[in-house]
């Protein structure tokens, strides 16, 4: 936009100066024309370096440091690098030579970001990214090292006892459910009745049996006669 307002007004001095004869709306129609001109050349601009940034964080992505790099810094030759847009880019820009070891250049670009860009936002995003990377590293001693035991050998035996025990209570489970279903013999509804059976003595001698019979019958007759 400013630049586009900055174009507006060389265009006017311009047509004053060249054409003093040209009425007032012919002067402003010859203006629109070359704004919107210009206007075009910028967005298909914009769009190319937008298309070159979105391939130079792909790269970056990837791994491809250098590959990076060259499609970024092609994209700020296109747009202008004090735009909202050419800062991203130099920011991504600056990330992409940390990661090529190119760590001076880095530094350089953030300070520069940092100093110079007309986008409070791209100004503290630079700052803060420069910081990180020039912030000092933390030494810590070995008695500051913090040492976490091993507890994988009693973890493993105490799974196996309780494993154990689970296997236990299964199979006793498993033993009184069987025996539960196992059909139990009806009970007899005229209860005992071995006491009608003769002794076993009497199956053996049947001759005894008849034997006393025939006397019980005869002492009988003997009585009544």
């Amino acid at each position: 936009m400013e630049e586009l307002e900055r174009t507006a007004e060389q265009l006017q001095s311009q047509a004053a100066a060249e054409a003093p004869e040209e009425s007032e709306e012919e002067k402003r129609e010859r203006v629109r024309r070359e704004l919107q001109k210009v206007a075009k050349e910028q967005a298909e601009r914009r769009e190319t370096a937008k298309q070159m940034f979105e391939l130079g964080q792909k790269a970056y992505g990837k791994g491809m440091y250098g590959r990076s790099i060259e499609f970024l810094e092609a994209a700020l030759t296109i747009i202008r690098p004090s735009s909202l847009l050419g800062g991203e880019i130099q920011i991504w820009l600056a990330m992409a030579y940390e990661a090529n070891r190119r760590h001076k250049d880095c530094i350089a670009l953030y300070k520069e970001l940092e100093s110079s860009h007309p986008m409070i936002n791209i100004r503290r995003q630079a700052a803060e990214l420069r910081y990180i990377l020039e912030a000092p590293k933390l030494k810590i001693s070995n008695d500051e090292v913090v040492t976490i035991p091993q507890i994988g050998s009693s973890w493993d035996w105490y799974a196996g006892t309780w494993s154990d025990k689970i296997k236990e209570q299964e199979d006793k489970k498993r033993k009184m459910s069987a025996a539960s279903n196992q059909v139990q013999p009806s009970p007899n509804i005229f209860g005992d009745l071995s006491f009608l059976r003769p002794p076993n003595e009497w199956k053996k001698s049947a001759w005894v049996v008849v034997t006393l019979w025939i006397l019980l019958i005869g002492t009988a007759i003997y009585l009544q006669s």
